[in-house]
């Protein structure tokens, strides 16, 4: 009886004129208290009223966040595949005003890059099965896949790993989550500020507030930076090598907090490859979910870092983040 009164009592919402607005409400709401709760609301409106879009954009982003937060490789490739099939649904629905609202293109470009540097860590762990699977999943959404990029990664991975521990070469590695309270040194102080000029000049242009450098947030990227290169891999998450294998310890946001917890966190960028700032700005200005993390109009707090590990990979890396 219960189940049929939930029934009838969803069917007359769809009836209303705000429909879209209270699914959305609801379960943004939702997201920001409870995102199991939030996760299991999504599914049941998907069951009854399969053309509410907000329900499949919402059960999409809370994937992605368990991806984010996974303890392995494994539990990542979980949750991420899922994250993208309903994204998949989501982006079938066209529906263009709730794509714009909820800044799609940002949240699309990260499920991509979260896909193509966990596509690398599976193939370099030998689970190539779950590769293959992500790629397939992967190109459902895109149309195409980025053959050339997964080939790039998979390369460096394979030829190009070093030992940082090694004779000529004795730099530190981070394991584990941070405390917070680590220290490290940028390669280019005058480098981030540099990048920092370019983003807030092209703010500006924007009519955008321009952001302000915030110490905690460039310690934060710093950190990370710093860990791409000695612990040698390239992704948003934080990993450990051990065994030679990569073994998934945080997720993004988590880690930034152990450092900055003043205001709401809004994303992160990382790059690598290159020592100039301008050239690295580049990269982020023409890849949209890059881009939107700079330009985003809420955002109004800072913090770069740049680190450069001799002999690794990429040498350069760099790291970003930006909050309210």
């Amino acid at each position: 009886m219960k189940k049929i009164l939930s029934t009838l009592i969803v069917l007359l919402i769809v009836f209303s004129a705000s429909a879209s607005d209270l699914f959305y409400n609801r379960l943004e709401k939702l997201y920001k208290k409870d995102k199991k709760k939030c996760l299991t609301v999504a599914k049941r409106y998907i069951d009854y009223l399969p053309n509410q879009s907000a329900s499949y954009y919402f059960a999409a982003i809370v994937y992605k966040y368990k991806a984010e937060n996974a303890r392995n490789s494994r539990g990542e490739y979980l949750h991420l595949r899922k994250a993208i099939g309903y994204a998949v649904q989501f982006e079938e629905l066209k529906d263009e005003e709730l794509q714009n609202k909820v800044q799609w293109l940002h949240v699309k470009g990260e499920l991509n890059e979260d896909a193509v540097a966990l596509i690398s860590v599976l193939s370099e762990n030998n689970e190539f099965a779950f590769s293959e699977r992500l790629k397939t999943r992967l190109s459902e959404m895109n149309h195409e896949f980025y053959e050339e990029e997964i080939a790039l990664n998979l390369e460096v991975e394979k030829n190009e790993i070093v030992d940082v521990f090694n004779s000529s070469n004795t730099t530190k590695m981070f394991f584990g989550m941070p405390n917070g309270n680590e220290i490290v040194q940028s390669a280019s102080v005058s480098g981030e500020q540099e990048l920092l000029g370019y983003i807030n000049a092209e703010r500006k242009k924007k009519g955008l507030v321009p952001l302000e450098w915030e110490e905690d947030m460039a310690k934060a990227s710093r950190y990370h930076a710093y860990d791409l290169g000695t612990q040698n891999y390239f992704n948003h998450s934080t990993y450990d090598r051990k065994n030679g294998k990569l073994v998934k310890v945080g997720g993004t946001f988590d880690r930034i907090k152990k450092f900055y917890t003043k205001s709401f966190v809004n994303g992160e960028n990382i790059a690598a490859g290159n020592e100039s700032p301008y050239l690295t700005y580049q990269q982020w200005f023409n890849s949209p979910g890059h881009y939107e993390i700079m330009f985003n109009p809420e955002s109004t707090k800072i913090g770069i870092g740049v680190f450069s590990v001799e002999d690794s990979p990429f040498g350069y890396y760099w790291s970003m983040c930006t909050a309210k």
